[in-house]
């Protein structure tokens, strides 16, 4: 008799142990279960919203290539919007498809020296080139430069604007060179795609050379 209830309060003990284990268990709170959407399909499923107008576009992670623009003006108040992107330089308000860019100062004999040759460029080839000399880091006086350009009977465009000095820096790097680069520094551009260029002083028969090769690369297109 004892013995059968000691089964019976055994077996009472575990059923109310198995009781307060499930009721235990409904008390804890459901899990939030974790977004396993794939990342390739949100990417499809955001550009098709964009698509249909939903979405404003998405913007490309790429940096876009930065433009620059500068204006160089001379003593005659004429100017020329000049605008740099990557290593494209555009004069963007001259006829002539060949450009050559020369960076000069009052103070380089050198510079002098190429000035002659640089007039009859510009006689010469004036339908297809446009000489541009540049003024680079010089303090002259605009009375003194115009006497300076009398005196060399300069027939082709001179800036002396307030940009110069960075536009010069700016064109500098485009050729990759150091921020003191050497001067005259000359550089022929065909529709503002890059040519070739001059570090220092070379014989105008080599420019002339230079820009007799760009023309026919001209009329090859």
């Amino acid at each position: 008799m004892h013995k059968k209830i000691a089964v019976l309060l055994s077996l009472l003990l575990l059923l109310i142990i198995l009781i307060i284990f499930v009721w235990e268990e409904e008390k804890q709170p459901e899990s939030t279960p974790i977004p396993t959407e794939n990342t390739t399909e949100v990417i499809v499923k955001k550009e098709k919203k964009v698509q249909e107008g939903v979405l404003p576009p998405m913007k490309s992670s790429l940096p876009e290539t930065p433009s620059k623009v500068f204006t160089l003006i001379n003593s005659k108040v004429k100017s020329h919007k000049v605008a740099i992107s990557g290593e494209k330089v555009i004069f963007q308000d001259t006829t002539q498809p060949i450009v050559l860019v020369n960076l000069f100062a009052t103070w380089c004999p050198p510079c002098i020296g190429e000035i002659p040759y640089l007039n009859d460029l510009q006689k010469k080839y004036k339908e297809e080139l446009f000489v541009a000399g540049i003024l680079t880091h010089d303090t002259i006086m605009q009375d003194a430069l115009e006497s300076f350009m009398a005196k060399n009977q300069i027939n082709y465009f001179i800036s002396n604007g307030k940009e110069n000095d960075a536009f010069a820096d700016w064109l500098a790097t485009t050729l990759h060179l150091p921020k003191n680069f050497p001067i005259p520094l000359t550089v022929i551009y065909l529709k503002g795609e890059y040519f070739t260029h001059y570090e220092g002083t070379v014989p105008v028969e080599m420019i002339e050379y230079d820009i007799q090769q760009a023309k026919k690369q001209l009329e090859a297109r």
